[in-house]
């Protein structure tokens, strides 16, 4: 673990391809940071995608006397890539978010609108499952149609612990009804 990047990566382009697993090692930091910045998808595919990202860069390069410049190089190479997972992962979530928010914006969640008992009794009955502040948030979201940062303001919590509760709460919804 003493070797430089620069000198593993000159000895893995000299041929020694197992000196890749100590430069992997060596950017290990960096790959974690980056597959912890990546909230929504699956971390071990992340992690795959990184090192395979770390692969071809080291693959790519055509100068590397200087330590600073190697390393400077593969972050660089790990940052181009994050940025570009992380854009298709936010449309990604973007669209998700879109087909829930349709369900509930077709639907008027007008308490005298809701002709079916049945719906109403198992809305509240789901509701009635949540505690505390997630069942204020949940009575906030579907029967005052309020935005996330106006509950979160008003329930002294986050935005984001907002979108959470609505999201698990329409995951739930589609369980019972859509499958």
């Amino acid at each position: 673990m003493g070797d430089s990047i620069q000198k593993l990566i000159k000895e893995y382009k000299d041929g020694n391809k197992e000196k890749f697993l100590l430069i992997a090692d060596k950017m290990e930091p960096l790959i974690s940071k980056y597959v912890r910045l990546l909230y929504k998808d699956e971390k071990e595919d992340m992690h795959s995608e990184f090192v395979l990202c770390l692969l071809e860069a080291v693959n790519s390069m055509g100068y590397y006397q200087e330590e600073g410049q190697c390393i400077y190089f593969l972050s660089r190479a790990l940052k181009n890539r994050f940025l570009e997972l992380y854009k298709k992962s936010k449309l990604h979530f973007d669209r998700e978010m879109v087909m829930e928010d349709d369900f509930f914006t077709n639907m008027d969640m007008d308490q005298s609108e809701f002709e079916d008992c049945v719906f109403l009794e198992d809305l509240k009955g789901l509701m009635g499952k949540q505690e505390g502040k997630q069942y204020h948030i949940l009575c906030d979201i579907v029967f005052r149609d309020e935005s996330d940062a106006v509950i979160a303001e008003k329930n002294l919590v986050s935005r984001q612990y907002v979108h959470r509760v609505r999201k698990n709460f329409y995951n739930l919804l589609k369980e019972k009804y859509f499958k």
